[in-house]
């Protein structure tokens, strides 16, 4: 037969292939729909990574075998279009069951269309009977007391995510090649032993002609090197500014401090930080600043880099893309007796805050919300959460688990000291938006620090108030939202005056709207803004 008529031949095939898979999943929903006595639980996210739907499908199968008359669902949506996705489908009440929040679920969407789970996270996840959590609130179970990430949300005093790990920064590297150019040289301890592998590794590449670069670089995970350097040498920094003695630099304190002029850009500390955070340029590929997550992705796993900075959520894809070993240390940092960045810096930071991730809500509109909050006991069982970081190479977000070889290295390591201020003052939207659209000017060595400086002076200020002034507004909408809940807890509390939950819940949303009228007119009265009428 000629190649003219194979071919379209070949293509009615797959097409034909195709649709009839199609078909069948839609005559297999409908069968499924059609079933009054099977409850169907749909858990949507938008982790894309190797492992991960596994071991939720892992989890999936096991807790079916449990429960007969339930089916677990699972659907994977690209990060994307998460936050696009996510609207659609709760506007339009089509939501999943169980959907990871995080991305496009701010305050207003989870109060909107999710479910508080106060009332659950205070008793015990039955699924722990028989272990050493037993006895203990289920919030209690997690490594942070679900205080960080996504899963409390100070603003609506409720909790609102369930996680299933924690996430840590490394520096990945190609153990084959790390061999093979380095022999046995060890990860790097401190800064100038990192910088010394990186030289070696372009000396090495321009006496052989391999397109090797020490760093696959990106603006994605590079970023974060920067900012963990500079960090570092803003420690004493950021004690001298610590009013408060919190430790940890709060970051609208730090922004005022800035606005105010208790701190500029021309501190020794911040500019020794801006030099140690360009260095790290030089390493990687040229036009690295350009480049995306999976563009660094690619130099690091066909073996054109020998090192890739990035999440441990990376490790189990890398394990997956990667034809060689692969092994991580944490980002190395200057030392105290550093001789020209040991200054400013305490010591190697401590990850002891790392919080935790990839939390998940249940959305009002699922129908079977015991069941899915039975799910979620299961998941997060000392057992099933051991499941989850043994399948998918993720950390662990339950206390007293195991971790597997593979995932140890990434096991966060809480001695050290809190990282000071970043170039990110205040962490608002404008700050950010300001920082990165200079990205390309830190790491590019033509431009002097003394340049780079200039830059930010001349934008920091302006975005560092806009932020300020947004947080204001979000204060103001915050105590006008909690208005109708304090009343409705006084009516409760009259009509119930002995039920302790009425006073804990009262007691808290006035403390928490004090909290913010005192931050709202600390901000208005530093900045010297007059105070005008709600």
């Amino acid at each position: 037969m000629k190649r003219e008529k194979i071919l379209p031949l070949i293509g009615f095939t797959l097409l034909l292939v195709c649709f009839s898979i199609a078909l069948t999943r839609v005559f297999s929903r409908q069968r499924a729909a059609a079933n009054p006595d099977e409850i169907v639980i749909r858990i949507a996210h938008w982790q894309l990574e190797s492992g991960i739907r596994d071991a939720i499908d892992a989890l999936a199968r096991d807790y079916e075998r449990l429960h007969p008359g339930v089916r677990i669902e699972q659907n994977p949506i690209p990060e994307r279009i998460y936050p696009s996705w996510l609207r659609t489908q709760l506007v339009g009440g089509t939501a999943p069951d169980l959907i990871e929040i995080g991305k496009g679920s701010d305050d207003e969407t989870l109060a909107r269309f999710f479910v508080p789970l106060t009332e659950y996270v205070e008793l015990p996840n039955p699924y722990n009977a028989g272990t050493s959590l037993a006895p203990l609130r289920w919030r209690d179970t997690f490594v942070d007391g679900l205080a960080g990430g996504d899963s409390y949300k100070p603003n609506l005093l409720e909790y609102y995510g369930v996680p299933l790990s924690m996430i840590t920064v490394r520096m990945y590297y190609n153990v084959t090649e790390w061999k093979r150019i380095l022999g046995d040289t060890p990860p790097p301890a401190d800064y100038d032993a990192f910088v010394d592998i990186c030289e070696r590794v372009q000396k090495h590449a321009a006496s052989t002609g391999e397109t090797l670069f020490p760093i696959a670089g990106s603006n994605y995970g590079t970023p974060w090197f920067a900012s963990s350097l500079i960090g570092s040498q803003t420690q004493r920094l950021a004690g001298r500014l610590d009013d408060t003695l919190v430790l940890k630099p709060n970051p609208i304190e730090t922004a005022l401090q800035f606005a105010t002029g208790r701190w500029t850009l021309d501190e020794p500390d911040f500019v020794n930080g801006l030099s140690l955070a360009r260095q790290i340029g030089r390493f990687a590929q040229p036009g690295f600043i350009q480049a995306n997550r999976d563009d660094a992705t690619f130099y690091f796993v066909q073996g054109r880099a020998l090192m890739i900075v990035t999440g441990s959520w990376d490790a189990p894809s890398f394990r997956a893309l990667a034809p060689f070993e692969l092994s991580a240390f944490r980002l190395p940092m200057p030392s105290p007796d550093h001789p020209r960045f040991g200054a400013g810096t305490y010591g190697l930071s401590s990850e002891a805050d790392t919080p935790t991730s990839a939390a998940f809500g249940l959305t009002r509109a699922s129908r079977h919300r015991e069941h899915v909050i039975d799910f979620l006991h299961f998941l997060t069982s000392q057992k099933g959460n051991s499941t989850f970081s043994r399948v998918s190479g993720w950390l662990p977000s339950v206390v007293d688990i195991e971790l597997p070889p593979l995932v140890k290295p990434f096991e966060p390591v809480l001695d050290g000291h809190v990282n000071g201020i970043g170039m990110d003052v205040g962490g608002g939207a404008d700050v950010r938006r300001v920082v990165d659209s200079n990205l390309g000017a830190l790491f590019d060595a033509n431009v002097d620090v003394a340049k780079i400086q200039g830059i930010l002076r001349s934008q920091l200020p302006d975005a560092v108030r806009s932020d300020l002034m947004r947080t204001v507004r979000q204060f103001v909408l915050n105590t006008a939202r909690q208005d109708t809940l304090v009343a409705a807890q006084i009516i409760l509390r009259g009509h119930h005056p002995d039920n302790a939950e009425h006073r804990r819940k009262q007691s808290e949303l006035l403390e928490a709207q004090t909290m913010q009228e005192l931050r709202r007119a600390w901000i208005l009265h530093e900045l010297e803004v007059p105070d005008s009428p709600r």
